[in-house]
C-alpha cells in the first residue's frame, strides 16, 4: 500500500506539472450549485459574500463571540487568519463554518508556511532563501505541502505566492519575501509554487500585482508610487505577472499602488478602472479573480471616508474586498452606493456568482469539520522537517573562493578556529564544526569595542584558518543590514590567515564586506539552527553547494553569482531526505532499550548513514549497569576487532597502492623475523583471508602465570575450594596465582612499564608475548580459520616497511587527515574518563575496572598498540572510515587508495570456496545453514567487520549504506552473550534495510 500511494502521489506530480495553473475550470455542477444559491440570497447576502474578514486564533471567547456574531449579521464570505495557533484555529473554522448559511471560504497569508501566523506549525525558508535554489522541482513540494497544512486546517486560499521583483534594496516590505531580482527566476519559482498549490487544492492568490518590488514605501504605512516608464515595467514588474496570467493563474492580489504609467490618475492600483479593468482584464485577458490587498492599509484608505475605499475597489474590477477596516461601515457605502447608481446590481451579482463557482470548487457545498485530534502531527510530518530543511540546505550559496579554499582539504595541515561575531555565545554552526575537526571557538559578544577586537586577534594568532560567523547580520535596511565597523576591523588585522565569512542574512548586507581580505564568502541567508548547521557542513563538503544569489549585491557579485563546490564528506540530514522512514527507524530504539533491560549490554550506539549523509545517531543506556554515567554520542568504546579493518586493513591497501606489499608475496619478505618460523611461507593473501593455518589466539596472560606455584588448577569445570571465581557456566578460575619473574607484576619494579592501573609488564616479556605468536602452531591444512595472529604480524610487516609504529602510521596517514580525530590507540592517555565507555571488569589478570585501555589480552601485552585489536573511536569517526571505503578510497578531497584496490578487498574471495570473506573485511553468509555477520536483507557486495566487545560497521554500496553498532557488551562479564544470542545487531541492520523507502517514480 505505501508503495502505491508513493506512485499515485509521483502521477500527481507529474500530471501537476503539465497541467495548466488556474484549477477553476467551471464545470457544469458549480455553475449550477452557483446559480442556484445566488437565486436564494438576499441582496445583503450577496454583498456579504464579496467580504473576507481578520480572524485572531489567540483571543478570548468573548473575541469569537463577537466574531462569530459579525459573520452571521453581515453574511460575510469569508476569513482571513492570522496569529493564533493551529487547532484553536481549527475550532473557529468549525464553529464558523457550521453557524454559516453558505460555505465560508477560509484564508490566510501562508507564504512560507502557516507557522509564519501560527504558533507550533511549520514554517518554511522565507522566498528570497528559496529565489537561491537551482533545483525548482522543490519549489512544487514546498506550495504543494503549504498547501496540505492549510487543507489539514480548513483553510481553502493562500495569498501567495509573491511574485514581486525584489531590486530596491531600500524596500522595507517585500525584502526576503521575494523569490528575487531575477525576473525568470520569479516566473518559475512562482510558477511551481502555484501548481503545488492547486495539485492540493488549495487557491493560490498571486501577489502583488503589478509589481510591489520597486519602492521605498510601506503600503501598509503610506501609497507607494512607482515612477517607471511603461517599457520598464513590461520588461522588469509585470513580467512574472504577465507570464503567469498566460499560464491561467486562478486569482490575483492588485496591490496599492500608484503606477502613473499605467494610470495616469493618482489612484492605487486596487482603485484603478484603469488597470484592473482595461488593463489586466480586456489587455491581458485575465480572468480569475482579483483580490484586493488589505483594506485597512494607510497606503489605501488615508484622505478617504469610511467605506470609500471598498466603493471604489469594487467599481474597479476586485470580487474580493479584505480585510475591510470597518465592514459595518463598508457595507452601508456599498448599499448607498447601489442606491445611487454607483454600482449596479448585475456587478455585485457577476462578482458573487463568480466566488460561490470558486467556492464549490475549493470548498465544496458542505465543508468536512477539522479534525483536530493528531492536527499538530499532520502539520509537522517527518517528511515536512526533510523538505524544510533540504530548502535550507540547498540555498547555500558560495560568492567567493579564492584558490578553491572550500570545500576545506588536507586538515592535517590546517590550525581552525571559529568566530561567532556579534554573538554571546556558542552557536550551532560552531558545534556543527566540531562533527569535522577539533577546532577553537571564541565569541566577541553583542557590540564588541575595539580593544575587544585587538585581544581576539591576539588570541587566534596561532590559528591559519579562521570560520567567521557574522551573526550581526540584519534583514532591514533601516539598521543598514546589521553593518558594522568592528567586523572590518576584524578581518582587516586578520590580513594572512585564510578567512572564511558566513552571512546569515539577506545577501545586501555583505555589501561593505566583499572588498576586504576574505578568501572565502558564504551566504545562508538565516540565522536559523538548519542554516546555520548546513552552513557548517558546506566549508567542510558535508553537502555540495550550488546556490545562486537571488539578488545582486554589486557589479563585482551580481544576481545569479555562485560558486558549485562537490559533496566529500559525511553530512548530517534527517532521514526521510535520504530515502529512509524515520517512523521504521524508531523501531531500533525499541530494540536497543530492550537489549539494555535484559542485560545484553549496559548501553549502546546505534549510527546510520544513507546516501552520505548521517541520519540516525542515538545512544543508549548508561557506562554500566550503576547507571550513572548516561551514554552520549561522543563516547569513545573499544572497537575490538574492528581495529582489524580501521587500522591495519586500511595501511595495508595502503602500502599495496603504493606497490610496497602484494598479496601473493610471503610475509616474511615484509617482516624478516617469520623466515625462523614454520610461518615462512604464508601469503598476505592467506593472512587476510584468514587460511593461513594459524590458531584463533594464544593464551598470553597464562603464559605469564607461574604454573609451579599455582595451587591446583587455573580453570576448573566446577568450584572449588580454590577455583571459587565464576566467569561463567561450567567455567571457574583460581585468583590465588602470581606471575613467573621477568613477566607482569602488581608493584612498580625496575625495567617494569605501567600496562594499565595496577598492573606493569616487564620490557622484555613484550618480546616473550611476540615470541609466541612466531612459534605458536600452524596448522598445515590451512582451511578457513578465524585468526588474531595473523593481523598482529601484518602490523609487524606494515611497521617494519613504513618505519614507524602502527599507531603513528594510522594517524598520520588517516585519521587526522579525516578529522577521526577521536580514533586512537590507548584513549585513557588521550581522552578524559568521562568521555570513554569501560569495557569489562577483570577479576582474574587485570583485577580491576578495564576503560580506556584495551580488553583483548593479547593486545593489552603489546602495549595496547596491536593489529587485530586495541583501537578506539566513536561512531562518527568510524563512519568516516568506512566512508572511504564507500567512496571506492576518496574522502575530503584526498584519495587514500585506488577504486580498483577498494574493490578488490571488499568483493568476495575465491579461496577456498566456502570461504565468505573479502581481504581483511567480513562479508554476508551466503550459506544459509551458517550464521552470517550481516542480516539476510545485507547484499553480497556489503562489507565490514564485528568486534568482540559488542560491536558492528558495516558499509553497503548498493543501498550507501553505513551501519555502525558500538556497546560494551563484555562489561562486567565478557561472557555475557546476550547480545549475539538475541541478534541484536543483526535485527537492528534488518530494521534500517525495511525502512529503504522505493525510489518515487511514476
Amino acid at each position: 500500500m505505501r508503495n502505491l500511494n508513493k506512485i499515485v502521489t509521483a502521477i500527481t506530480i507529474l500530471l501537476s506539472f503539465l497541467s495548466p495553473l488556474s484549477g477553476l475550470a467551471q464545470s457544469a455542477e458549480a455553475e449550477a450549485w452557483a446559480d442556484k444559491s445566488l437565486q436564494a440570497m438576499s441582496p445583503d447576502e450577496k454583498i456579504g459574500q464579496l467580504f473576507m474578514i481578520a480572524a485572531y486564533s489567540n483571543k478570548d471567547k468573548d473575541y469569537e463571540d463577537k466574531l462569530s456574531k459579525l459573520l452571521q449579521t453581515y453574511h460575510i464570505g469569508g476569513i482571513i487568519f492570522f496569529q493564533g495557533e493551529p487547532v484553536r484555529q481549527a475550532e473557529m473554522t468549525n464553529r464558523f463554518q457550521k453557524e454559516s448559511k453558505y460555505p465560508l471560504w477560509i484564508g490566510m497569508d501562508a507564504e512560507h508556511g502557516i507557522g509564519w501566523r501560527l504558533q507550533t506549525a511549520m514554517e518554511f525558508p522565507k522566498m528570497l532563501i528559496t529565489g537561491a535554489l537551482t533545483n525548482d522541482s522543490l519549489i512544487f513540494r514546498l506550495g504543494a505541502t503549504i498547501a496540505r497544512h492549510c487543507r489539514e486546517l480548513g483553510v481553502h486560499i493562500n495569498f501567495a505566492p509573491v511574485s514581486d521583483i525584489n531590486n530596491n534594496p531600500q524596500n522595507p516590505v517585500i525584502g526576503m519575501r521575494s523569490f528575487g531580482e531575477d525576473r525568470d527566476n520569479v516566473y518559475r519559482k512562482s510558477q511551481m509554487y502555484i501548481k503545488g498549490s492547486v495539485s492540493q487544492h488549495v487557491l493560490p492568490v498571486v501577489k502583488h500585482f503589478p509589481g510591489h518590488g520597486d519602492t521605498d514605501t510601506d503600503s501598509h504605512k503610506a501609497l507607494p508610487e512607482i515612477n517607471h516608464s511603461r517599457t520598464r515595467l513590461d520588461s522588469i514588474e509585470l513580467y512574472p505577472f504577465k507570464k503567469l496570467i498566460t499560464d491561467s493563474i486562478p486569482a490575483l492580489m492588485i496591490a496599492h499602488l500608484n503606477i502613473r504609467a499605467l494610470d495616469t490618475c493618482p489612484l492605487p492600483a486596487s482603485l484603478s478602472p484603469q488597470i484592473i479593468k482595461h488593463f489586466l482584464r480586456d489587455s491581458l485577458s485575465y480572468s480569475g479573480l482579483c483580490f484586493t490587498d488589505a483594506l485597512n492599509m494607510k497606503g489605501v484608505v488615508q484622505d478617504r471616508k469610511p467605506g470609500e475605499a471598498e466603493v471604489q475597489a469594487l467599481i474597479a474590477g476586485n470580487d474580493v474586498l479584505l480585510f475591510p477596516q470597518n465592514i459595518e461601515q463598508a457595507i452601508n457605502r456599498i448599499k448607498q452606493a447601489l442606491k445611487e447608481g454607483l454600482i449596479p446590481q448585475e456587478i455585485i451579482d457577476q462578482r458573487c456568482r463568480r466566488i460561490l463557482i470558486a467556492k464549490y470548487q475549493y470548498v465544496s457545498p458542505q465543508p468536512l469539520p477539522i479534525q483536530t485530534e493528531g492536527l499538530w502531527s499532520r502539520l509537522n510530518t517527518a517528511e515536512d522537517f526533510a523538505l524544510k530543511q533540504e530548502l535550507y540546505k540547498q540555498a547555500i550559496t558560495l560568492l567567493k573562493n579564492e584558490a578553491n579554499l572550500l570545500p576545506l582539504k588536507r586538515l592535517d595541515t590546517l590550525r581552525l578556529a571559529s568566530v561567532n561575531f556579534g554573538g554571546e555565545k556558542l552557536n550551532h554552526f560552531q558545534t556543527t564544526l566540531d562533527h569535522y575537526e577539533n577546532i577553537e571557538h571564541f565569541q566577541t559578544g553583542e557590540k564588541p569595542s575595539v580593544e575587544a577586537i585587538q585581544e581576539l586577534v591576539k588570541k587566534l594568532a596561532s590559528y591559519n584558518c579562521i570560520l567567521l560567523y557574522n551573526s550581526k547580520a540584519s534583514n532591514l535596511a533601516s539598521r543598514d543590514f546589521g553593518y558594522t565597523p568592528r567586523l572590518v576591523q576584524l578581518i582587516e588585522q586578520l590580513k594572512g590567515k585564510r578567512i572564511i565569512l558566513c552571512h546569515p542574512g539577506i545577501p545586501y548586507g555583505l555589501k561593505n564586506y566583499t572588498a576586504l581580505p576574505l578568501d572565502a564568502i558564504l551566504v545562508n541567508y538565516e540565522d536559523h539552527l538548519y542554516s546555520r548547521q548546513y552552513a557548517a557542513q558546506a566549508i567542510f563538503g558535508g553537502i555540495p553547494v550550488n546556490g545562486r544569489l537571488p539578488v545582486g549585491i554589486s557589479p563585482a557579485y551580481p544576481v545569479g553569482s555562485g560558486i558549485s563546490t562537490p559533496k566529500t564528506r559525511l553530512g548530517y540530514s534527517v532521514p526521510e531526505m535520504c530515502g529512509l522512514s524515520s517512523r521504521s527507524l524508531a523501531s531500533i530504539d525499541s530494540l536497543c532499550k530492550r537489549a539494555i533491560q535484559i542485560k545484553a549490554t549496559p548501553g549502546c550506539q546505534v549510527l546510520i548513514a544513507k546516501n552520505g549523509y548521517i541520519v540516525y545517531n542515538k545512544a543508549f543506556g548508561h557506562h554500566t549497569y550503576a547507571k550513572q554515567i548516561p551514554n552520549k554520542t561522543d563516547n569513545i568504546y573499544d572497537i575490538a576487532s574492528i581495529t582489524k579493518i580501521a587500522a591495519t586493513l586500511p595501511a595495508i591497501m595502503k602500502l599495496y597502492d603504493a606497490g610496497m606489499i602484494r598479496l601473493d608475496t610471503f610475509l616474511s619478505n615484509y617482516y624478516p623475523p617469520l623466515k625462523e618460523t614454520d610461518k615462512k611461507e604464508i601469503t598476505v593473501k592467506e593472512i587476510l583471508t584468514h587460511t593461513a593455518g594459524l590458531k584463533p589466539i594464544v593464551p598470553t596472560f597464562t603464559y605469564a602465570i607461574d604454573k609451579k606455584a599455582l595451587p591446583g588448577q587455573l580453570f576448573t569445570v566446577k568450584p572449588t575450594a580454590q577455583n571459587n571465581l565464576k566467569l561463567k557456566n561450567r567455567l571457574y578460575a583460581n585468583p590465588n596465582y602470581r606471575f613467573r619473574d621477568s613477566t607482569l607484576s602488581r608493584k612498580a619494579l625496575p625495567d617494569y612499564e605501567l600496562l594499565t592501573p595496577g598492573l606493569y609488564i616487564c620490557k622484555t616479556y613484550r618480546d616473550t608475548t611476540l615470541c609466541c605468536i612466531l612459534n605458536s602452531e600452524l596448522n598445515p591444512k590451512k582451511d578457513y580459520v578465524y585468526s588474531d595472529l595473523g593481523f598482529i604480524l601484518l602490523q609487524k610487516a606494515i611497521e617494519n616497511l613504513t618505519g614507524k609504529p602502527l599507531d603513528h602510521y594510522c594517524w598520520e596517514n588517516f585519521y587526522q587527515k579525516l578529522g577521526a580525530y577521536n580514533t586512537v590507540f590507548q584513549a585513557a592517555k588521550r581522552f578524559n574518563a568521562s568521555r570513554i565507555i569501560p569495557s569489562s571488569v577483570d577479576k582474574l589478570y587485570r583485577k580491576t575496572e578495564i576503560k580506556g585501555y584495551v580488553h583483548d589480552p593479547a593486545a593489552t601485552l603489546l602495549g595496547g598498540v596491536a593489529g587485530h585489536a586495541g583501537l578506539f573511536s566513536t561512531a562518527e569517526d568510524l563512519a568516516k572510515i568506512m566512508a572511504v571505503y564507500l567512496n571506492q578510497g576518496r574522502y575530503g578531497g584526498e584519495y587514500f587508495f585506488s577504486p580498483a584496490t577498494v574493490r578488490l578487498f571488499t568483493q568476495k574471495t575465491d579461496t577456498p570456496p566456502t570461504n565468505r570473506r573479502g581481504l581483511g573485511f567480513d562479508k554476508p553468509e551466503t550459506d544459509t545453514t551458517k550464521s552470517s555477520p550481516a542480516c539476510k536483507n545485507a547484499p553480497a557486495c556489503s562489507f565490514g567487520h564485528t568486534g568482540f566487545t559488542g560491536t558492528m560497521a558495516w558499509a553497503d554500496p548498493e543501498n550507501e549504506l553505513i551501519y555502525i553498532f558500538l556497546s560494551n557488551r563484555t562489561y562486567p562479564n565478557e561472557f555475557n552473550t546476550k547480545l549475539t544470542e538475541e541478534s541484536i545487531r543483526t535485527k537492528i541492520q534488518e530494521i534500517i534495510y525495511k525502512a529503504i523507502c522505493p525510489p518515487e517514480t511514476p
